[in-house]
């Protein structure tokens, strides 16, 4: 193992933290920006070189661009610490403008500066350091940057996959829960499609061969919320709705979007198998369920457990009384984890407002977050 000196930051390396942030935000890139998300990976590229990473691309046509940063370890034959994060963002071009970076008093904000481009400027903080005091880590090191993890990690699933597979523990700088804990749990999401058809006609004139798939819609709808089991930790929710042309024509097709979270893998299996068995109530009627994304609950497993003992006694060493919790929303931790990789998520910033205009970190938070991911970079 090697020896490592635990110790807070200089000034400079959080100087150069929110300084990365701020080149990090001021690159727009939404989900399918090609041009923004590879422009923001060849700068990565450029600093994790720097930091004494080898890097790989993997193009991702349409999507952007991912990249594998490999660092060697002491123990060059142990299993590598895997290292997730991304740079997509919810935030569409033109937002910037709106929401340039500003840092006042404790607070620093940007489209996508908590989730979770200040998480990745930690990374790379954090592999500069080691570089700069000439400090290996104990694992090799690899640190997946994906670009379309808010849309599904489509284009990025393989790789997570392939290295989960090979992990002897993964962490994942996604923000951390309010109070500054990590995350041992996270819920499972999957999205579906629910598409009806039915026989459009004038609302007037055709009643007798007219088949509304709005009318048929709502009931289908009742039938996938009756879908949820809270007291499992099961929700379902139709988030949007539509159909239809005009209010005098009875609508022949109507669709809606729907999310549900589980926390027991088991209950995502239920209801995926339900709501592909839903038939329609109208004669007439057609119904098809299309799903378009899926990630498997983040389970607090043993191996987590364990994990997060490993962190907390990091940061006691810091004065710092880690805690931990679980999340309703997913990140690719639950990718690599249903693989059987124990993982750690919510080692990133501090703040909130995840997905709004109040998104923000908290700048005094940043030398622990900052010491606890060398740390553990160094030592596991």
């Amino acid at each position: 193992m090697s020896q490592f000196a635990l110790a807070m930051p200089p000034a400079e390396a959080i100087d150069r933290v929110l300084r990365r942030v701020q080149s990090y935000v001021e690159h727009e890139t939404p989900s399918g920006h090609e041009p923004g998300l590879i422009a923001l990976a060849e700068r990565l590229e450029h600093e994790l070189t720097a930091a004494g990473a080898t890097v790989e691309r993997h193009e991702a046509p349409g999507r952007g661009r991912n990249l594998v940063a490999h660092v060697a370890g002491h123990e060059a034959d142990a299993r590598p610490l895997v290292v997730l994060g991304h740079i997509d963002t919810v935030h569409p071009i033109g937002t910037l403008a709106q929401r340039p970076f500003t840092v006042t008093g404790d607070r620093a904000t940007g489209p996508g500066i908590y989730d979770m481009k200040c998480g990745v400027a930690l990374v790379v903080e954090a592999l500069t350091l080691l570089r700069e005091q000439q400090q290996a880590p104990r694992r090799p090191i690899a640190f997946l940057v994906t670009c379309d993890e808010e849309v599904g990690s489509h284009s990025s699933r393989s790789l997570i996959e392939q290295y989960a597979r090979m992990a002897g523990a993964v962490l994942v700088p996604e923000p951390s829960l309010p109070d500054g804990g990590v995350k041992t749990a996270r819920k499972g999401v999957a999205t579906y499609r629910l598409r009806v058809t039915g026989h459009a006609g004038h609302a007037g004139l055709d009643p007798g061969v007219t088949v509304s798939a709005i009318a048929e819609l709502i009931d289908q709808c009742q039938a996938v919320s009756a879908l949820a089991r809270h007291e499992l930790g099961t929700t379902v929710n139709i988030g949007l709705i539509g159909g239809g042309i005009a209010t005098n024509v009875v609508a022949g097709e109507a669709w809606a979007g729907i999310d549900v979270r589980l926390a027991v893998p088991e209950e995502g299996e239920r209801v995926h198998a339900a709501l592909l068995a839903l038939q329609p109530i109208r004669a007439g009627a057609a119904v098809q369920v299309v799903r378009s994304e899926s990630r498997p609950p983040l389970v607090r497993t043993p191996a987590v457990a364990t994990l997060y003992e490993r962190a907390r006694a990091i940061a006691a060493e810091l004065g710092v009384d880690l805690s931990e919790g679980g999340s309703g929303g997913g990140s690719d931790g639950s990718l690599a984890a249903f693989w059987g990789a124990p993982t750690l998520d919510g080692l990133g910033a501090r703040g909130g407002g995840a997905h709004a205009a109040s998104e923000h970190v908290l700048v005094a938070d940043l030398p622990f977050r900052l010491t606890l991911l060398h740390a553990l970079l160094a030592r596991l």
